[in-house]
């Protein structure tokens, strides 16, 4: 559990290294954590006083799912990104996960949203 914080998202990441630090998807999980992480930030309550977020790591062998629950916001959202100008700042983090992701979802929480991702775990032979 992290507060809502934006200098969070720096924890977010040395969290998800320190528990996966040699596993094959290290990097993309610390991307992605890091992704979904500012989006709960960026668009739901989690950012408002007292506002915090939950980060899951799961390794299911196959693949590792990287979890972000949030407080939820006002407005629906279809789980889908938000098409954004390619020269934008911001607007692509859900892109990015989609194309590290071997899939993705949303999944309604108690009190909010908890948007995942899994990644694939490649071996080698």
């Amino acid at each position: 559990m992290f507060p809502g914080h934006v200098d969070e998202i720096a924890r977010v990441r040395d969290f998800v290294r320190a528990l996966l630090q040699d596993h094959p998807t290290v990097d993309d999980a610390e991307l992605v954590a890091s992704e979904l992480a500012t989006n709960a930030l960026r668009h739901t309550h989690s950012s408002r006083d007292g506002g915090m977020f939950v980060v899951r790591v799961n390794d299911h062998g196959d693949r590792v799912r990287i979890s972000v629950a949030d407080y939820g916001c006002e407005h629906g959202w279809n789980g889908k990104p938000a098409s954004s100008d390619p020269w934008s700042e911001h607007g692509r983090g859900l892109v990015l996960v989609d194309a590290l992701a071997k899939q993705w979802g949303v999944t309604p929480e108690p009190v909010g949203t908890c948007v995942w991702a899994d990644l694939a775990t490649f071996t080698k032979l």
